[in-house]
């Protein structure tokens, strides 16, 4: 296997060996060589012994902690959590998993993966696993494949870094960046024999009762409960059903405005209605979803505006297949 091979971070799972971790000194690192080898031309020059000999014991313990930076990367295995959907421009947190099979705790190792400002530290105890998160900006909606991670350490003394690149199987959904809130949700649907009522349903009030488990703060009186000095919560009543079914369609906004500028609004527009317990549906072209109401079908509409319009945007397309699959199908 050639080095541009080895370099190639692995996909998936991944054991941390000598096919796949590299050591090389770091800036303290190349200063302590020139130390090193200014000591020893100094005792050449004057005939010192006693200088020999500290030159070579100065250069064995740079030896032998090239050899424990590399062993406090050898043998771990990463392995890939999970990351909760966020919205587009907000920081999204992977989920991983480092393993450590050996008898030794392994100290000051970090991850880093583009984007990030700083690497994210921390120590994997001895024999037992270590989860880590790390903070990764969402630039884009749809569902992403983890960045390649490079994961290294400097211990014990500083002057070597090892370090390995790694490709989690994770994959990240993003939705659709919501428009700023303030928006207003559109005209509920009108049933047989009714006209059409606000989607809050602020024509239909029917009376004041108290709050009960589960009643949308929305609907709390604030102006009623001024008026009567009263610490209970009192919650407003609405004539037929609380808000009726609201259809969230694509055709509704306006003619000039660009695809994401719809997404962006119809995501908004779940979210208001997701809040407020309403039953919706969802309109875009190529998909229905049928009126419904939960955290169920939130993520389903917010998957759906997620990945429109995107080709090949499915979960297994986004973690992608390993390479050494794809070089075998070769």
């Amino acid at each position: 296997m050639s080095f541009a091979q080895r370099r190639r971070p692995a996909a998936g799972d991944q054991r941390l060996g000598s096919r796949n971790v590299f050591v090389l000194p770091t800036r303290p690192g190349l200063l302590y060589a020139t130390v090193v080898l200014t000591m020893l031309i100094a005792s050449i020059n004057y005939r010192l012994s006693l200088g020999y000999a500290l030159s070579f014991l100065v250069a064995a313990v740079a030896l032998v902690a090239m050899l424990q930076t590399w062993r406090n990367l050898s043998s771990l295995v990463l392995r890939s959590g999970r990351a909760e959907p966020v919205f587009a421009g907000e920081i999204a947190e992977l989920k991983l998993v480092v393993r450590n099979p050996g008898p030794i705790e392994r100290f000051a190792l970090s991850f880093l993966a583009p984007g990030m400002s700083q690497p994210e530290h921390f120590d994997a105890p001895a024999g037992a696993e270590q989860s880590v998160s790390i903070a990764v900006p969402a630039m884009r909606r749809g569902w992403q494949p983890a960045p390649r991670l490079r994961i290294e350490t400097r211990f014990p003394l500083g002057i070597w870094r090892a370090w390995s690149w790694w490709q989690p199987a994770l994959r990240l959904l993003v939705y659709p960046q919501p428009e700023p809130p303030g928006t207003p949700l559109p005209a509920r649907q009108a049933s047989a024999g009714e006209g059409q009522a606000h989607g809050r349903g602020e024509q239909d009030l029917a009376a004041l009762r108290p709050w009960q488990e589960g009643d949308s703060p929305r609907r709390v009186a604030w102006k009623a409960m001024a008026r009567t000095a009263t610490d209970e919560l009192i919650v407003r009543q609405y004539e037929g059903g609380d808000f009726g079914e609201l259809a969230l369609d694509w055709n509704d906004l306006p003619g000039n405005w660009d695809a994401e500028q719809r997404l962006s609004r119809l995501t908004r527009w779940v979210l208001e209605a997701d809040a407020i317990g309403v039953r919706y549906a969802l309109r875009i072209p190529g998909a229905t979803l049928s009126p419904d109401a939960g955290p169920a079908h939130r993520a389903r509409c917010l998957e759906a505006l997620a990945t429109w319009g995107l080709d090949d945007n499915t979960p297994d397309a986004a973690a992608g297949a390993p390479r050494g699959v794809e070089e075998r199908a070769r």
